[in-house]
């Protein structure tokens, strides 16, 4: 009898990245001048309200869309997309485990809170078959708006996005879910198989007390 199909789910940041990404993907986007500076500062004001509890996740990241990148083309942000992923330091154990999956003929599914249309690049360039991302808004004439095209990929949301992709599959398939975040610990735990990859301090507590394996993929 066949084995399962199976569909190995990676999340980006800090698991598949060395660091987070939206706030440098949008640094990598401002120009060298006066006005950014400005920006950076109205940019930190807003991270701390949002850390403060005055922001949702979601409204917090269409605000600095909107200080950063908004009404830019899509021309524009594909690339700067471009140069940002090529840029960008990537964890060696990573590449070994898309590459691993790859050669087993599993399907590679990359499931972020990242904005799409600097995720799909990443995903392009790395070999993934789909992406499970938050949705940027374009208007009619191609402009990227301060918007999120629905929720933000993130927890619950994240959760539901994934589940509802692998429910739409012909086949009930094997899941293997990677994260570094314990915002992502119901998906490690529900997956046939979990992996905290370089977990944050509460993902590693809940990791040890769970039974998850965690591994390290700066060494591997």
């Amino acid at each position: 009898m066949p084995s399962a199909p199976t569909v190995a789910i990676f999340d980006l940041d800090r698991t598949v990245t060395r660091a987070g990404t939206y706030t440098p993907f949008l640094l990598h986007c401002a120009p060298r001048s006066p006005l950014t500076v400005v920006r950076i500062l109205t940019g930190v004001v807003l991270a701390l309200a949002y850390v403060a509890g005055f922001s949702s996740r979601g409204a917090f990241k269409a605000r600095m869309l909107a200080l950063f990148i908004a009404g830019a083309s899509r021309a524009q942000v594909g690339l700067w997309a471009d140069t940002f992923t090529a840029r960008c330091r990537l964890r060696p154990g990573a590449l070994k485990a898309i590459a691993r999956h790859r050669a087993a003929g599993h399907t590679l599914v990359l499931a972020t809170a990242s904005f799409d249309f600097y995720a799909a690049v990443f995903a392009a360039r790395l070999g993934f078959d789909h992406v499970i991302a938050t949705a940027g808004v374009w208007d009619e004439s191609g402009h990227l708006r301060a918007a999120l095209g629905g929720e933000n990929c993130y927890g619950p949301a994240k959760v539901k996005a994934v589940k509802t992709f692998l429910e739409a599959l012909p086949a009930r398939p094997r899941s293997v879910f990677y994260s570094d975040h314990h915002s992502d610990f119901e998906l490690l735990r529900w997956a046939d198989e979990g992996m905290a990859v370089n977990p944050n301090a509460k993902l590693l507590r809940l990791a040890q007390t769970h039974g998850l394996a965690v591994v390290d993929w700066n060494s591997i």
